[in-house]
């Protein structure tokens, strides 16, 4: 005789678990800083020829009036065919990317498995599992640069027309995506597309607008303020370049020379772009932070990820001290290195505890360090730092916030501070999964890894400890593919190109 169950016993679970990208929430502010000095690229956007193939695109879509759905189907056929043919091109081995071609891999794999009329068809088996392919993360940026624009979703021309040199030299790809997609015969005609030379018909325009200039002069007066503002940001960069062009990291060189390079004003090129050059100063140091919480909240999610049961509070307080020394917050300042130096400006604290400090306490220094900052920095570089703060006390989890734990715990034991940051990390981590809360169909989906039940702690994956971008690589890497600079294994230099357009110092 079978039973019949009435309840919960029948139902589906009501809730699902995810985890999300920001779990402390404290990259918002960093972000937004560097959305408005990088204007027009994104952590995603590291290939010059694709603002080119949209560019043409847009333009090519406008003149035969392509409705949405044209338009996205001409364009996973244009950036299949640009993949597809990158397999075979010579250029990879020279580009400043690797690869000329996004998707070249999974094309490859495809191919491979003969399944090439899959290629360019809506879902997870083809070239790419979102609608619009890698369009998705370069329309953003190239409406901001003004080469495209949009109506419902149909690409259309921006405010800034294709030159006749780029429709042409795309023409031949769109004429055949218009109508089908590209055979394997069709790809030596495709090939040239995918190796960059600086005598490209469309690199010419693309420095242009990334440099706002025409005619190799730059007039205010022209450009947009978003344009005038990546200018400046190339500009820094540039100089960043001359500076420190024997460090290969983007990021490293533009930190070493805006943070930690003394003087703003002394500089000939930081002194012209002095409010652009604060704002990075402070921006830079508020990344640091970032990166200290996000590293802090991964180890804190693996300790109890690999605890094998759940913890309590008391639990995760215990781990915390076993990586801490005894001595108060006072005595680990006063052990750390200088955060100002003779000059009164930025000194390296941040870079400098890497080799002196193991993750834990690494991670509370450069937060104490952003804490102290607080009160040495001033005009745009603190508000780059913390905002334009209503009140002293700042936002959950900012600078300000740990300023005034450091002066609650000054005299105490660190182990004591860092307790306080780890009610902090999983209050904060409550408050984010609530507001990201979301319920459909009847289902609510909470986005977080570590959860609590009756007062115990357990995850269900990991967190990433890295930081989030600054853009500089990216910045970096289009600008050396448009020639502004040349990069090899050991260094980076300006170029006679980018002295002309940026007006950099020789």
């Amino acid at each position: 005789m079978s039973a019949v169950v009435e309840g919960p016993e029948w139902c589906a679970p009501g809730l699902d678990y995810r985890g999300g990208r920001y779990p402390l929430g404290v990259e918002a502010f960093v972000l937004n800083m560097v959305d408005t000095l990088v204007p027009g690229l994104s952590t995603l956007t590291e290939k010059a020829r694709y603002f080119s193939l949209y560019w043409a695109l847009a333009a090519y879509a406008e003149e035969c009036e392509w409705d949405r759905t044209q338009c996205r189907t001409a364009l996973r056929r244009a950036e299949v065919a640009v993949a597809w043919a990158s397999l075979s091109s010579a250029a990879d081995e020279d580009s400043a990317a690797g690869r000329t071609s996004h998707g070249a891999d999974r094309v490859a794999k495809i191919v491979a498995a003969g399944d090439v009329a899959r290629l360019t068809e809506l879902g997870d088996y083809s070239y790419s599992p979102r609608a619009w392919g890698f369009w998705s993360q370069y329309r953003g940026p190239a409406v901001v640069l003004g080469i495209v624009s949009t109506d419902r979703d149909a690409l259309r021309s921006g405010s800034r027309s294709c030159p006749p040199a780029i429709r042409a030299m795309f023409r031949p790809l769109l004429d055949i995506v218009g109508e089908r997609p590209v055979t394997e015969a069709d790809l030596a005609e495709v090939e040239p597309l995918t190796r960059i030379s600086l005598d490209d018909p469309d690199l010419a325009p693309l420095r242009d607008v990334l440099t706002a200039t025409a005619g190799g002069t730059h007039d205010p007066d022209a450009w947009a303020p978003n344009d005038g503002t990546r200018r400046s940001t190339l500009r820094i960069m540039g100089r960043a370049v001359q500076r420190r062009g024997d460090e290969t990291s983007w990021q490293r060189m533009l930190t070493d020379a805006v943070v930690y390079g003394g003087d703003l004003t002394a500089d000939p090129v930081f002194s012209q772009e002095i409010e652009r050059a604060e704002a990075w100063r402070g921006a830079i140091l508020r990344h640091y932070s970032v990166g200290a919480w996000r590293s802090l909240w991964s180890a804190l999610v693996e300790a109890v990820s690999t605890a094998g049961e759940p913890v309590s509070r008391d639990e995760l307080h215990d781990w915390m001290r076993a990586g801490i020394s005894g001595e108060s917050v006072r005595e680990f300042l006063t052990s750390c290195p200088d955060v100002l130096d003779r000059h009164g400006s930025p000194a390296p604290a941040e870079q400098e505890v890497w080799d002196l400090l193991d993750r834990i306490e690494r991670n509370l220094a450069i937060l104490l360090f952003g804490s102290l900052r607080v009160e040495q920095l001033s005009g745009l570089t603190l508000s780059a730092f913390v905002g334009n703060r209503a009140s002293s006390r700042g936002q959950i989890l900012d600078p300000s916030w740990v300023a005034r734990r450091r002066g609650e715990f000054y005299d105490r034991p660190l182990a004591d501070f860092a307790c306080a940051l780890v009610d902090d990390m999983l209050a904060q981590a409550h408050r984010v999964s609530l507001r990201k809360l979301s319920a459909s169909g009847g289902r609510m989906v909470l986005r977080t890894k570590l959860h609590e039940m009756n007062g115990r702690y357990f995850a269900t994956g990991s967190e990433g400890s890295g930081n989030v971008g600054l853009r500089a690589a990216q910045l970096g890497i289009v600008a050396s593919q448009i020639g502004l600079f040349d990069l090899d294994d050991e260094s980076i230099r300006t170029t006679d190109l980018s002295h002309a357009l940026l007006n950099l110092p020789r």
